[in-house]
C-alpha cells in the first residue's frame, strides 16, 4: 500500500521540479509573456473623406484637372475606398485572400484612371506620395557645445 503511494508522490514531485528547472516561471528574470494576437482586421478601414482631402488637391495641382475631371476622379476614389473598406471589414477572408483582393481593387482603380488621365499621367499618379504632407516635419535642433 505504501509502495504505490510513495511511487506516485515521487513521480508527481519529479514532474513539478522538472518543469520549474527547465522553464522560466512568471516573476523570474528573463520571463517574457506569450504574445497576444489581435484577431481583428489586419489593417484598419479608411476615412474616405479625409483621404479625399489629401489626394484631390495634389491631383488637381499635378495634372491640371478641370471640375468635370475632378468629379470623375472623386467618384473613382470613393468607389475604390468603399471597396477597400468592404474587403478589410470582412473577417472571413484570410490575410492572403485580403492582399490579393486589395491588389485586384488597386488594379481596377488604375485601369479606370485611364478614362481621365493619359498613360504617362497614370504612371506619375502611381509614383505620387500622398502621405508626406500629413506628417508635419519636425525641425531638428543643433546641440550646443558647452565650452
Amino acid at each position: 500500500m505504501k509502495r504505490p503511494l510513495v511511487l506516485v508522490l515521487f513521480f508527481l514531485f519529479s514532474i513539478s521540479s522538472y518543469s520549474q528547472i527547465n522553464n522560466i516561471q512568471r516573476g523570474q528574470r528573463g520571463y517574457a509573456p506569450m504574445p497576444k494576437y489581435d484577431s481583428s482586421a489586419y489593417v484598419s478601414t479608411l476615412n474616405i473623406y479625409k483621404e479625399l482631402d489629401k489626394i484631390l488637391p495634389k491631383c488637381k495641382a499635378e495634372f491640371v484637372l478641370d471640375e468635370f475631371e475632378m468629379q470623375i476622379l472623386k467618384g473613382l476614389l470613393i468607389e475604390k475606398m468603399e471597396s477597400y473598406n468592404m474587403i478589410v471589414d470582412n473577417e472571413d477572408y484570410t490575410r492572403d485572400v485580403r492582399l490579393s483582393k486589395l491588389k485586384l481593387n488597386e488594379f481596377e482603380y488604375v485601369k479606370s484612371l485611364n478614362s481621365i488621365l493619359s498613360s504617362a499621367e497614370v504612371s506619375r499618379y502611381i509614383e505620387m506620395d500622398f502621405e508626406s504632407d500629413s506628417k508635419e516635419k519636425k525641425k531638428k535642433r543643433k546641440k550646443r557645445k558647452k565650452s
